[in-house]
């Protein structure tokens, strides 16, 4: 018998292809758009008539298998095993993603898997990696749960230059009444997509702002990851402003991060698992090792959760989001923060990610690497207790810590060699994600900055 029920991988019990239809009809759609996010981290769609909309649902959207070589600025990857004599591939949509955005309201969208010709979910998929392990991690038992904060800038173009849209202070509340009315339309515009909110404020000045997301289960926290950027970009350019997730636009400048908060539950989401009231910190013995899997592959995880050459301006000592690769209770600059809130609460904050990353592949390496903790019972090692903010990179190797990659390099150098990672990636994709970021270095590699020419010009 034929149905118009699907099944999701989605969160949740998924929406019917029938309650898709529904709305479509109700909203008077046009257009109807499937999107991905590529190995650059860029979120790429295409439309369909809504007139193609049982087709969209059942075939998806082609898109060809050489886009998946696109680097972020749209050039193709040298050496790529991706090219245009490959065919298509297709996006197909997940239905629980569907939504009705406010800025664009004749056009539906959803997110959705790549599927090779034959039907199969493609191992370039970002989005089916993180499946993958989501399903792994129940198999295991677990429920994993996940919340972020979401820093940007408010910024224009202005003679050549990155103009901020304010000169506020942090945390400014003239800075908030300057920036309420957009604020507010952003809050609607994400409530249009079905990404639910905590807070929403003023952040570092320069025009930051910073959106907390609640925590959800499944992919969902991935999914909100792509239409939260979506909706602060559309509503950022109606009033005449970039809204950038760049993790650093200008050396007196806030770093730009985003910053996941994280805990692991039984199935049901009964009992948080991390939280332990005996423990001195708070956590359970799952939770340190869930720590110890994190910091064990800390170098390989920064090339997927900070994967740009500029990430790397940001992840230094003093500017509060990862001095050095440990955890710590409270502490602002450890790479793995304990938040001081327990009992159900209780949940761990990697500090370190940005907004340049494909929110797919890092949740889904992050996760991976803390079940390997806890299957293998990694220990942490004692938190961190002080400020490493004004220690030089010496000094802290001194006190016995791990630096953050300084670079692009040595972190894609380290997930090169990451067994881990490598297995739960597939090869294809571990192998072009790898070769997509040696594009970004080959590409930076002899670009001079303005700092060196004002240094060197006129002394050597």
């Amino acid at each position: 018998m034929k149905t118009d029920k699907v099944t999701v991988i989605g969160p949740g019990s998924g929406l019917e292809i029938a309650a898709v239809k529904k709305r479509a009809r109700d909203h008077q759609l046009d257009l109807v758009g499937v999107s991905y996010v590529d190995l650059g981290g860029v979120s790429r769609m295409k439309t369909a008539l809504i007139s193609e909309l049982d087709s969209v649902l059942k075939n998806g959207v082609k898109t060809s298998r050489g886009n998946l070589a696109l680097t972020s600025y749209d050039q193709l990857v040298h050496g790529s095993s991706l090219d245009i004599s490959q065919g298509d591939l297709a996006i197909v949509p997940d239905p629980e993603t569907f939504v009705v955005p406010s800025y664009t309201p004749k056009v539906g969208r959803f997110i959705g898997n790549l599927h090779e010709k034959d039907g199969s979910l493609s191992l370039i998929c970002p989005r089916s990696f993180f499946s993958r392990v989501i399903e792994k991690a129940s198999s295991k038992g677990f429920r994993f749960e996940l919340g972020f904060e979401a820093e940007f800038h408010l910024v224009k173009r202005e003679d050549n230059r990155v103009a901020p849209a304010d000169y506020f202070v942090t945390h400014s509340q003239d800075g908030f009444n300057f920036h309420s009315k957009i604020i507010g339309e952003m809050v609607d515009a994400l409530r249009s997509v079905r990404v639910e909110l905590e807070k929403a404020h003023v952040e570092g000045g320069h025009g930051q702002l910073e959106f907390d997301v609640s925590h959800h289960s499944g992919l969902k926290p991935a999914d909100d990851m792509v239409y939260f950027k979506d909706a602060v970009k559309a509503v950022a350019r109606n009033y005449g402003y970039i809204a950038s997730f760049m993790p650093k636009i200008g050396n007196d400048w806030w770093g730009t991060g985003m910053h996941l908060h994280m805990s692991l539950w039984n199935k049901s989401g009964q009992n948080n698992l991390f939280s332990d009231k005996k423990d001195k910190l708070g956590l359970s013995k799952l939770a340190y090792h869930f720590i110890g899997g994190i910091l064990h592959h800390l170098s390989a995880l920064t090339a997927i959760a900070c994967p740009s050459v500029n990430s790397y301006k940001r992840l230094l000592q003093g500017k509060w989001n990862a001095d050095a690769q440990v955890y710590g209770a409270g502490v602002r600059g450890a790479a793995v923060r304990i938040p001081d809130e327990r009992g159900k609460a209780t949940r761990i904050e990697c500090r370190f990610p940005d907004g340049s990353c494909n929110p797919y592949l890092a949740l889904g390496a992050i996760l991976a690497c803390g079940l390997e903790g806890i299957e293998r019972k990694l220990d942490p090692g004692e938190p961190l207790a002080f400020d490493l903010s004004f220690l030089s990179d010496r000094e802290i190797r001194e006190e016995g810590f791990v630096l953050m990659p300084r670079s692009l390099r040595e972190a894609a150098s380290a997930l090169e060699k990451d067994d881990l990672l490598k297995s739960e990636m597939s090869g294809l994709l571990f192998r072009e994600f790898i070769m997509n970021r040696e594009h970004d270095m080959s590409q930076a590699g002899d670009k001079v900055t303005q700092w060196e020419v004002d240094r060197f010009l006129d002394v050597y």
